[in-house]
């Protein structure tokens, strides 16, 4: 019975971990996206002022 409660532990510790991990991929692409388009954004409108 208790290795039963420890391998039930371990599966939903796991299924957290694996949550946790895909919000956080979520989060860090939509930054990585964000920041690019902030820098195209800059890098273009800077240009445009130039010329």
């Amino acid at each position: 019975m208790q290795i039963l409660l420890n391998r039930f532990k371990n599966i939903i510790s796991d299924l957290f971990a694996m949550g946790k991990g895909y919000i956080y991929g979520f989060v860090m692409v939509g930054l990585l996206v964000f920041i690019g388009g902030a820098l195209l954004y800059g890098v273009l409108f800077v240009r445009n002022l130039m010329f």
